[in-house]
């Protein structure tokens, strides 16, 4: 590759880890997958992220950002949907906070219960939830799409979508590890009713914020 694709796609890395770094709907989906049913499901729910990722810098880089960043009536019920999801999402894990955890076996049994639960389910769920982000969204139909910008080879659109893709599944997949570990999971379980409300608390101002830009025409 030429020295200005290699500067570009550092320029690229450069901006994206920030914004991958900060929490949000990717991050919490992600964790959430890998403290309450396994790790298992926390790698399908990375991988449905990664996924997203790289299905929207696809889009974008075949010119889809610039042409949704102007289509202004196609672009509010995109947010107007991604922000009832978000809104949906915040409700559920609200609802879980009130449950109790079980405990002894009723927890072994509960872990056995969802080891069996639907993988593709949890890859679905973090699929629907980065192409839902705002966050992505927007990165993608105006970072991204601008740092290739119109005249970009096929060739340079191609490695910016692959970076996109090693930079979304090594950071998710990390976190869904990390999530899973027993030290990290003992203290989730002392914090959990805390933590799943702030979880629901921070989706749902997401997707409230969502709703209101997009009812607004922002």
């Amino acid at each position: 590759m030429h020295a200005s694709t290699w500067s570009l796609l550092v320029a690229l890395v450069a901006v994206y880890l920030p914004a991958l770094a900060v929490p949000g709907p990717n991050f919490l989906a992600v964790t959430q997958a890998s403290l309450d049913v396994s790790r298992r499901h926390g790698v399908a729910t990375a991988l449905g992220v990664a996924s997203g990722s790289t299905l929207l810098a696809s889009l974008a880089a075949a010119g889809a950002g610039l042409l949704l960043g102007h289509a202004g009536p196609a672009q509010r019920v995109a947010a107007l949907l991604g922000g009832a999801y978000l809104l949906y999402l915040a409700r559920s894990i609200w609802r879980q906070s009130r449950s109790a955890p079980p405990a002894g076996a009723a927890a072994d049994a509960a872990a056995a219960q969802a080891a069996r639960a639907s993988v593709p389910a949890s890859y679905g769920r973090g699929l629907l939830t980065n192409l839902t982000n705002p966050k992505a969204l927007v990165f993608f139909s105006t970072i991204f799409a601008g740092l290739l910008g119109a005249g970009a080879p096929w060739a340079v659109r191609a490695a910016a979508v692959a970076t996109i893709f090693i930079c979304s599944v090594s950071w998710h997949l990390s976190l869904a590890t990390l999530f899973t570990r027993a030290s990290v999971r003992a203290a989730y379980a002392r914090m959990r009713r805390g933590l799943l409300r702030g979880t629901s608390l921070l989706i749902g101002g997401f997707g409230l914020r969502l709703v209101w830009q997009a009812a607004a025409g922002r």
